[in-house]
């Protein structure tokens, strides 16, 4: 049996810990962030239940890199170390620890689509396929080593962050049963990245999610589907009001009005005008109330003026 050490703040992080304790692998350590949980820290959770149960010890940190995090790491003797759900990359003295290798997982098909926001930007450009890639960490650029597996996953015309998400986390556990024990045997195939391929794509920040109403419907309909739960959402404002808006549609038909005008209610919510064509507003949050349906006309009257 190989000595993994886990290191995640996440759901899927977690959720791909226990696929790899399941598959045969002994957790040694589990490294994680301080409590308490962050709700601005998409998908953080507690790791104190599953290190009990798997009774290994928690080392908390906010930085993977620092000398005694390094050190007591080190000292667990691990074979194999997992990077799963964590914001930071990790440097050459950390990747020393391992025996046999650091590995780390990315929601896209590398070499393609290297970097941040993967979920959202797949959506937000259109991306027919995506998908997660299993590889190893062998320096401290950004998804560049060579891949173990992937799990290829097409979008739908309607795909959402909400669902996307979980179906990315299912690919991750996925890649985790099938290639933790040919890690654990020394059997997992390790294919370089044609670099010459490779892309990346650039951090989003949650103000990143304003709506530009100048633009065409169908695309500010992915620009909200992409930023939904459980990503902060798109927004928009009202006066000195700060509108989220989680769900929405497009619809063809246009007007003369100034962009962003609500121009009609109906029962699903509001009709915004945008640069071309118009957006249902379905579901929107203002001072801390989620509204949806006939609730959002009662908010964003007609003729209100969003941006």
């Amino acid at each position: 049996m190989r000595r993994l050490v886990w290191v995640s703040f996440d759901t899927v992080g977690r959720d791909c810990l226990l696929a790899a304790a399941a598959a045969g692998a002994e957790i040694v350590g589990i490294v994680t962030l301080p409590g308490p949980v962050r709700p601005e820290l998409s998908g953080m959770c507690a790791f104190d239940e599953v290190a009990a149960r798997l009774g290994a010890p928690l080392l908390e940190t906010a930085d993977v890199n620092d000398a005694a995090t390094v050190e007591a790491v080190g000292a667990l003797g691990p074979d194999l170390i997992f990077v799963v759900g964590w914001s930071q990359l990790v440097r050459e003295p950390f990747i020393a620890t391992a025996a046999r290798g650091v590995y780390g997982m990315h929601p896209t098909l590398l070499p393609r689509h290297r970097g941040r926001a993967p979920i959202p930007w797949a959506i937000i450009l259109g991306l027919a396929t995506t998908g997660v890639t299993l590889f190893q960490i062998t320096d401290p650029t950004a998804d560049s080593g060579p891949v173990v597996g992937q799990v290829e996953l097409a979008l739908a015309a309607d795909e959402t962050a909400t669902t996307l998400f979980e179906r990315v986390n299912e690919a991750h556990v996925e890649l985790v049963r099938r290639f933790v024990p040919l890690l654990l045997d020394g059997t997992a195939p390790h294919t370089p990245q044609d670099a010459r391929r490779a892309s990346a794509w650039p951090k989003r920040a949650p103000a990143d999610g304003i709506v530009d109403w100048t633009t065409r419907a169908p695309y500010l309909d992915a620009w909200v589907r992409a930023q939904t739960r459980p990503y902060p959402g798109a927004f928009t404002w009202l006066g000195e009001e700060r509108v989220v808006i989680w769900r929405g549609r497009p619809l063809g038909a246009g007007g003369d009005e100034p962009v962003g005008t609500v121009v009609a209610g109906h029962d699903e919510g509001v009709v915004v005008r945008c640069g071309e064509g118009s957006l249902l507003v379905e579901e929107i949050e203002v001072g801390g109330r989620v509204l949806d349906g006939a609730a959002v006309g009662e908010r964003l009257p007609v003729g209100a003026v969003l941006g």
